[in-house]
């Protein structure tokens, strides 16, 4: 049986890389999108390359971020202006083929097992006709990694950044395993990893070398599906938009640092009810329900979900619903958090919502109409985030 042909695309640096696209004068400065930049109290929620030489890190403080590197740039982030550019990423994918799987906003998989045969080329051809593409119409470095299932797909594309190429195949792939640790594969976190370091697994080799049974009695079905994954045994078809039915819109982060005050909190909030009302309103939906996760650093967790009376799909609603939850949970006072996700659900179609004739937000949603004109005529920075005092 034919091996498949996967690639996974890793578009490097997205947020800060479209930042320079957006403004090609920062391209040879150390530039951060950050929460707030001109507050200096938000926190850094991605860098360049550049910045990462002065040792800037995602989750670090503006002011402790500009000890690191007094000349770095700070720029406010540009959600939508990032799905677009996601989205024009996409259609170059399907250009080369129909199987393409998104993993978030700048990562995607590419099934392209069929396609070498109608392009007449080879998979280190394709790709580098993908990246060349994508740099030469967007201004962006994509990394991809080749193999013959996901997961090793998804390790190859972090090897060499940025615009890295890597192939991992049946001659090289026992080698460039015994290079890489456990904490490298993709669904092997920091928890996990601990527990694999208790048993003398630190890395992939070692984990292609454990005992099957042995992993499975340790984490059950897990057990089984890490080592298959480390030894390329991967089956599954890739996921397409056009198959999954979307019953929820969802974003979580893992902070790099744990949270301790509600300053820090509540910009995560800002964060991830920007990113999720961006995603909302891009699939046309408006939600209801709201469940809030929250995950501390000893890996407790704790959950609660709200139904509101009418449906929503702004990010002003969305981060007073989800503050409510945490305030609910914890209160002001709690310990420190390593992990929060916000998931809306009982999701409504726009044209559902106004056959239903249900408009208690409608002002609220007609304001989010005028600033996307506003901005659509007069620049993304017209118009900014408002402080916490008076959102």
């Amino acid at each position: 049986m034919q091996d498949r042909v996967i690639f996974h695309s890793d578009l490097n640096n997205f947020f800060a890389s479209v930042e320079c696209t957006l403004n090609p004068s920062l391209k040879n400065y150390a530039v951060a999108v950050a929460g707030n930049p001109e507050k200096r109290t938000g926190i850094i929620l991605a860098k360049n390359y550049l910045a990462k030489v002065f040792g800037v890190k995602t989750g670090d403080v503006i002011w402790e971020a500009k000890q690191k590197c007094p000349t770095l740039i700070c720029v406010a982030p540009h959600y939508e202006k990032y799905n677009e550019i996601s989205e024009k990423v996409r259609k170059i994918y399907y250009e080369y083929t129909d199987l393409v799987e998104p993993f978030g906003i700048d990562e995607c998989w590419l099934d392209v097992t069929g396609s070498l045969k109608l392009f007449n080329c080879t998979a280190v051809e394709l790709a580098k006709k993908i990246q060349d593409r994508i740099y030469d119409e967007l201004g962006l470095s994509v990394s991809i990694g080749i193999s013959f299932s996901k997961t090793l797909a998804k390790l190859g594309s972090d090897m060499k950044k940025p615009k890295g190429l890597t192939v991992i195949d049946r001659d090289n792939h026992i080698d460039i395993i015994k290079k890489l640790k456990i904490e490298d594969m993709i669904m092997i976190g920091r928890h996990t990893a601990k527990k694999l370091h208790d048993m003398n697994i630190y890395t992939l080799f070692d984990l292609y070398n454990m005992d099957k049974k042995i992993l499975r009695h340790r984490f059950g079905v897990v057990g089984t599906y890490m080592h298959n994954a480390v030894a390329g045994i991967d089956d599954n078809k890739l996921i397409t938009p056009k198959e999954e039915y979307i019953k929820s819109v969802g974003n979580g982060a893992t902070s790099p640092k744990d949270m301790t005050t509600m300053e820090q909190i509540k910009e995560f909030l800002h964060n991830l009810s920007e990113k999720i009302s961006s995603r909302l309103r891009h699939h046309g939906f408006m939600a209801k329900t709201i469940h809030v996760d929250i995950k501390f650093a000893d890996f407790t967790h704790l959950s609660a979900q709200d139904s509101k009376p009418c449906y929503f799909s702004n990010e002003h609603d969305l981060y007073e619903y989800s503050l409510e939850i945490f305030n609910s949970l914890v209160g002001e006072k709690f310990s420190p958090i390593r992990a929060i996700r916000i998931c809306t659900s009982n999701l409504i179609t726009r044209d559902e919502q106004i056959q239903s004739n249900l408009f208690a937000n409608t002002k609220k949603e007609n304001l989010c109409k005028a600033i996307d004109k506003i901005k659509e005529k007069f620049g993304k920075n017209a118009i900014t985030r408002v402080s916490d005092e008076d959102y």
